[in-house]
């Protein structure tokens, strides 16, 4: 799929349907309010978009296929999600689709992958080592922490209490 946000695209390794052939975004996935909303995409999010066979793919498709219509700008992940991403990709579905997926955020232009700074690493295990009643993973403190620093108050997720937990606005909203 080639998606368009504007004057980026996201290649997703499929063909999409035209404007007049979409379907329509589930509500859940509806943009909270007008004007560019910055959205981060952790692994519960993305994966259902690689794995067809993921419960949640179809709505994960239509909201990705929409994503050029919506403000949901900028989008942002990071290298550990990445990680995470492929390394689950690999591991059920398999390599070719775990490797089409690192082609796919690489070489994206519509998706902003973010490193992972030795100051962002140390702060994400001091708020780890804070959380010590939640079962929340190392992972999901980093982005919460870089998405805060990026002003991203949104995340596409199916990990919606975790980062409920950590002050990020659970998309799609359940």
């Amino acid at each position: 799929m080639s998606l368009t946000t504007h004057s980026t695209s996201v290649r997703m390794g499929m063909t999409m349907s035209d404007k007049n052939g979409s379907l329509p975004v589930p509500p859940e996935f509806s943009p909270p309010g007008q004007g560019a909303t910055p959205l981060f995409l952790d692994t519960s999010g993305l994966y259902p978009y690689f794995d067809t066979q993921s419960p949640v793919a179809e709505a994960v498709t239509q909201f990705m296929q929409a994503l050029p219509e919506l403000p949901y700008r900028p989008l942002l992940t990071n290298q550990y999600v990445v990680d995470e991403l492929i390394t689950l990709l690999d591991s059920h579905v398999n390599h070719a689709t775990a490797t089409r997926a690192f082609e796919t955020l690489r070489d994206s232009e519509a998706i902003q992958i973010l490193s992972v700074s030795d100051d962002l690493f140390w702060a994400a295990g001091e708020q780890f080592s804070e959380y010590d009643d939640h079962t929340l993973s190392f992972t999901d403190h980093l982005i919460s922490i870089q998405a805060h620093r990026e002003n991203a108050e949104h995340i596409l997720t199916y990990d919606p209490d975790d980062f409920a937990t950590l002050g990020l606005t659970p998309i799609p909203r359940t």
